[in-house]
């Protein structure tokens, strides 16, 4: 199924209604948004138009191309062209409580001159809020915690590394999904004055040889994200974001 199909598949009934809604109670047309969308089309015409002339090419590829080039513009162009366009995507909006992430999208690094050094996971997930919490693909998502985190103890964090990559631990893509989306985030994640939570599916080469790991951070009524040394300890407010168990 493609990212498209998928997306319109996950329209739930509210998104379907408001899309009912609008074609009964017409919407005046809004110029500024026919502007936006008349220059968008000006741009992908001088990049066509300046690509073709380089090539000695005018305006009788219009016949060709709506005829018996069709198919090849259509297989050898377009689908390809969405497919690179798809692959570069990050996140995609479904609805105001779902998303798809990819996973295969380089992670965002978290410092100039760091490189990934572990990937664990590929491909799009779906991440969705629902009423009794986060779920990624139809799996919800637990904060855990290791036992030797309990009692105000601290762990090392390469300890914690080696406990967690055997779980199915969440990636950063899903986080910067969750930042940028805040609305998504669980309101029991922020029990805590301070919070921190883990997402171990990638880590991070620093330049001096350090690893290091993303994390979300809740406090003084906001979310952020930076990432962390894992020849650090980690507390008992560090939590790891991973999928509960089938």
């Amino acid at each position: 199924m493609s990212i498209r199909s998928e997306a319109i598949g996950l329209g739930n009934e509210e998104t379907k209604g408001a899309s009912v809604m609008s074609k009964k109670n017409e919407v005046p047309l809004n110029w500024v948004g026919l502007g936006k969308i008349a220059a968008v089309f000006v741009r992908l015409f001088t990049i066509i138009k300046e690509t073709w002339s380089e090539m000695g090419i005018g305006l009788e590829i219009i016949g060709w191309v709506t005829a018996e080039g069709k198919d090849k513009f259509v297989e050898e162009f377009l689908k390809p062209l969405g497919q690179q366009f798809l692959a570069a995507q990050r996140i995609i909006v479904v609805n105001k409580n779902t998303i798809l992430v990819n996973l295969d999208a380089p992670p965002i690094l978290p410092f100039d001159g760091a490189t990934v050094e572990t990937n664990k996971g590929g491909g799009w997930v779906t991440v969705q809020k629902r009423a009794d919490g986060l779920y990624v693909d139809d799996r919800k998502v637990i904060l855990y915690r290791s036992e030797r985190q309990n009692g105000g103890k601290a762990i090392r964090g390469y300890e914690l590394r080696d406990e967690v990559m055997n779980l199915p631990v969440l990636h950063p893509n899903v986080m910067n999904g969750l930042y940028e989306h805040s609305h998504l985030i669980p309101e029991d994640w922020k029990q805590n004055e301070v919070r921190f939570i883990y997402f171990w599916a990638v880590t991070f080469r620093g330049l001096r040889g350090d690893l290091y790991v993303h994390y979300l951070f809740w406090c003084g009524g906001s979310w952020t994200w930076d990432c962390y040394s894992i020849g650090l300890s980690f507390k008992g407010d560090y939590s790891a974001a991973v999928l509960e168990s089938n």
